[in-house]
Order: C-alpha cells, then sequence, then structure tokens
C-alpha cells in the first residue's frame, strides 16, 4: 500500500473515531503529544497557513492537516512523511479554495509507526482550532499571541464631508477580546491623476462601532466641492499591523 493511500486509510479511521489507532484526540496541545495544532496565519477571503509542530519521538511519522466548516472536517491535505529523529519540527500546509467569511476548523494528525495493520499504527489528533476568512469588503488583523482574529468592515458605502473631512463609519467582530487596528488612505481620481485625500489610524475592540474623521487634502476638498451637485467616486483601502485584505473600494464621497 502507498504512503498516500496508507495514510488516508488511517485518516478516514481517526475521524470516524476507530479506538485500535486513535489516541489522544482533541488533546493537541499536551507537550507529550506527537501532534499539536497551531494557529492559522497567512489568511485571506480564499487561503490560509495551517500550522503545527509534530514530535516524532524515533518513530517514522506521517502528518497531514483535516480541515472543514465544522469539527466533522470533511477534509485531507496531502500527507507528508515520513518524519523521523527526536526534536519537534514544525510544519505548514497553505490550503486554497476557500469560501470568503467563513469559519473554518482545523486540526493536525500524525500517525506513527507501520500502517496498514491493526494494533501496529498508532494516530493522534491535535486540539481543534479555527479561524474566519475575511469578506472581500473587510480587513482581518490578528492578535499579538496569534490565536485571536478580528475583522473590520466598511458599514456604508458613502462617506459624507463636512467640515473638511470625511466621516467613515465602520465596525470590528471577531475575537472575544482581539481588536481591530488598521489605517485607512482615501484617494480620489481627478484630472490630474490620483489625488491623496487623507489618512488616519484607527482601533477598535470586538464588537463596537465606530465612526472616524479623516481630514481632507485641499486638492481632495476642490474635487467635492466641484462634484457638489454629483457623487465623487473614490476608494478607500486598510492595512493592518499584523493581517491583510482590503477594506473596501469604490466608496462614495458625497458633498
Amino acid at each position: 500500500m502507498g504512503n498516500s493511500k496508507r495514510f488516508r486509510t488511517l485518516a478516514a479511521a481517526i475521524t470516524s473515531g476507530a479506538a485500535i489507532i486513535l489516541v489522544g484526540a482533541g488533546v493537541g496541545d499536551a507537550a507529550s503529544t506527537p501532534a499539536v495544532t497551531q494557529a492559522a496565519t497567512a489568511i485571506t477571503s480564499t487561503a490560509a497557513q495551517l500550522n503545527g509542530a509534530v514530535d516524532p519521538g524515533g518513530l517514522g511519522t506521517f502528518w497531514a492537516f483535516q480541515y472543514g466548516t465544522s469539527t466533522s472536517y470533511g477534509t485531507d491535505t496531502t500527507p507528508v512523511g515520513p518524519l523521523s529523529g527526536t526534536t519537534r519540527m514544525s510544519v505548514s500546509t497553505l490550503v486554497r479554495g476557500l469560501r470568503p467569511d467563513t469559519t473554518y476548523h482545523f486540526r493536525l494528525v500524525a500517525v506513527q509507526g507501520a500502517a496498514g495493520t491493526s494494533g501496529d499504527a498508532t494516530g493522534y489528533t491535535g486540539a481543534d482550532m479555527s479561524f474566519t476568512t475575511p469578506s472581500s469588503g473587510s480587513v482581518t488583523t490578528t492578535s499579538s499571541n496569534g490565536s485571536k482574529h478580528a475583522k473590520a468592515s466598511l458599514r456604508s458605502h458613502t462617506l459624507h464631508v463636512h467640515g473638511g473631512a470625511a466621516s467613515i463609519p465602520w465596525s470590528c467582530s471577531g475575537s472575544s477580546g482581539a481588536a481591530c487596528k488598521v489605517k485607512m488612505s482615501l484617494s480620489t481620481h481627478g484630472k490630474a491623476g490620483t489625488v491623496s485625500c487623507g489618512s488616519g489610524t484607527f482601533s477598535a475592540s470586538t464588537g463596537k462601532h465606530r465612526t472616524v474623521r479623516v481630514a481632507l487634502g485641499k486638492s481632495c476638498l476642490a474635487l467635492v466641492s466641484s462634484a457638489s451637485h454629483h457623487r465623487l467616486a473614490a476608494t478607500l483601502k486598510a492595512t493592518a499591523t499584523k493581517g491583510s485584505g482590503s477594506l473596501k473600494k469604490g466608496v462614495t464621497l458625497a458633498g
């Protein structure tokens, strides 16, 4: 039996809870387990990097990640191995084709020993972890410990200008105790090309709504003023101190 088929047979048994090979299901982060699930990184609306650590313990060890929209998972990454040695090794896999604005669960699976015969191989699962992909109109930030995520989203497509500044309504959602910290940059397009309207750095904890004001430069204000009888299209982008994404494009400035 080939390595890939052999691993998938054991992974399927782990998923169904076969007691003869399953050890430490859901324990994951105990110091002695061969499989440790770690927080996902590089999360976008359609992809994420799944991370973990494997300790072969001197035995030939295969590993893969299981992931899906529930703790039933449903998808296995391509198995890797066998690893050997006695030192814990960091492992990761980039998964693509994810759905925007969707919560995914994942865990690391490790199988040690000769596979294919009952009783001569042992499967281990790391703890379940989850992440949420941002929508196309949001930017995801990550807390310092990498396990909590927050999503900043615009609450309006129209930014009203008053007193030389644009009001930007936005909200922060995600893990309890996390926070959004984003830099918003506003620009528009005039006859002379792209005109920078201004920028600002703002923060909020999850569950909070904010309306912030970005002071507009003279050139931008002149364009808004000349467009007083119609709306002026603009572009609003956001970046996070940790994370990635585009908050929203094609918003409208209204004088």
